[in-house]
């Protein structure tokens, strides 16, 4: 049950600017499939649609149910569009009627990401990759032409190696105009000694198949933050052959998670420190949770908490005579301590945090709030994790609102900020919090990247 004030009333009666961070575009079909026509892609959009789509693995509703079992092919959403909303779908189609919009909706501005293009990075035929996202990108930047002063769309950047990130973007950023990006945040990978389906999750950080330390300096020599929208239906725990809700909640907060701990012990967050990655619509339990078990881990894990493992201080001798002289009421034969001390001896002991930089629990919580914001939708009741002052050490996480207009969990617009408000009339969150969440954080994620990106917009003056 959302406020029962409108969108505009309550925007009216706020003493600052509404970011949106992650609202979101339906591609017009038609439209983008003359763009890909025009990159050369064979067959155009309609050819490869199977491959890329929300419905699950491709083809999933036209597999016999013995396939589906036998493959695990996992289902997506069905009647996910807000059809029933007709006016809502056509802001959703058009950028202009969006833009138009927008004040009714009580929002100054709008970061605007794709929809079938959120799968676009991810598509295994490196040609058809490529070509796709190119030619959203295009189609992308085409289509918010004149409308910059309140909306802005984010680039797809592919992420299977290195050089075909930093081609993207480049051509996105330095040619086609783009402010802010979207990266693919993992690649999955065929296993050498595996079958069709035997992959693994390349999270772009840690242990990955590549260097990718070239996209990261290069978003920040061209001063482009950049959000992870990747979900994680179809990994392992999320392939119902049934259930899309099953498959569906938590997706994105698993996959964020994976993405967030990789570069964090990876250490990309530590060798620059000027790069900004948003993680969107997981909300900020994983985040928080996140936090306590990196704090959690050094203290246990870390250098000096390792100490209170190491077999050359365990006493066998001892240990037996203290179990022989317990009286336990089965036998306990001795020996017992030798092989554990001997079975627990390894010369593979390493600093889990060594590449991360970190030498104390301040390092931690210094680069997750530098490096890391949080995606929250409008109905999400824990966005006060973030601010509540429950983490340890009286931590904070960077909450941005993100309406997620245009998909199937929004299924009125102007339902969206009233749906926010409700957290203050709840108490969820008071008014500084609020303008944190709706204002305050995005602002910071987008111009510390760059510091001109409101430039020319509508909220240029706000936040100096």
């Amino acid at each position: 049950m959302s406020s029962q004030r409108s969108a505009a009333d309550i925007r009216a009666e706020l003493g600052h600017p509404v970011i949106d961070a992650d609202g979101h575009v339906f591609e017009h079909y038609p439209a983008l499939n003359q763009y890909c026509l025009d990159e050369g892609l064979e067959g155009g959009l309609y050819a490869h649609m199977a491959n890329c789509s929300f419905s699950g693995e491709p083809n999933w509703s036209n597999l016999p149910a013995d396939e589906r079992l036998a493959r695990r092919s996992f289902r997506g959403p069905w009647w996910a569009l807000p059809l029933g909303n007709t006016r809502d779908f056509a802001t959703a189609v058009s950028p202009a009627l969006f833009h138009d919009r927008l004040e009714e909706l009580g929002m100054d501005f709008a970061v605007c990401y794709p929809s079938i293009g959120l799968n676009f990075p991810s598509y295994q035929d490196d040609d058809v990759r490529n070509k796709l996202c190119r030619a959203l990108n295009r189609y992308l930047a085409d289509s918010y032409q004149g409308l910059g002063d309140r909306l802005t769309p984010v680039a797809a950047i592919p992420t299977h190696t290195p050089g075909e990130a930093v081609e993207h973007l480049d051509f996105a950023v330095t040619e086609l105009g783009f402010k802010a990006v979207m990266i693919g945040g993992f690649v999955s990978r065929q296993l050498p000694a595996g079958g069709e389906m035997a992959t693994w999750i390349d999270s772009l950080g840690l242990d990955s198949a590549y260097d990718y330390d070239p996209l990261w300096q290069r978003l920040v020599e061209l001063n482009t933050p950049a959000s992870l929208h990747s979900g994680s239906m179809g990994w392992h725990g999320r392939r119902s052959i049934s259930n899309f809700t099953y498959n569906h909640m938590g997706n994105f907060g698993a996959a964020s998670e994976t993405a967030a701990k990789s570069l964090f012990f990876g250490g990309v967050t530590h060798r620059f420190p000027d790069l900004r990655l948003g993680f969107l619509e997981g909300g900020v339990t994983w985040g928080a949770q996140m936090v306590c078990d990196l704090l959690s881990h050094w203290e246990k894990r870390g250098p000096e908490g390792l100490k209170a493992y190491d077999p050359e201080r365990f006493e066998p001798d001892r240990f037996e005579m203290l179990v022989g002289e317990a009286g336990d009421p089965i036998d306990l034969p001795t020996g017992f301590g030798k092989a554990m001390q001997k079975g627990s001896t390894t010369k593979h002991v390493v600093n889990d945090f060594e590449a991360a930089g970190i030498t104390s629990p301040t390092d931690i919580l210094e680069q997750i709030d530098r490096s890391y914001w949080f995606g929250c939708e409008a109905d999400d009741p824990l966005v006060r994790l973030a601010f509540d002052g429950a983490l340890p050490h009286g931590a904070t996480l960077n909450a941005i609102f993100s309406s997620d207009v245009g998909h199937w969990d929004v299924p009125d617009m102007s339902e969206v900020l009233p749906e926010v408000w409700e957290q203050v009339e709840h108490g969820w969150l008071d008014e500084k919090q609020f303008r944190a969440f709706t204002f305050d954080n995005a602002h910071r994620f987008f111009t510390e990247a760059r510091p001109d990106f409101f430039a020319d917009t509508v909220i240029e003056a706000a936040g100096t």
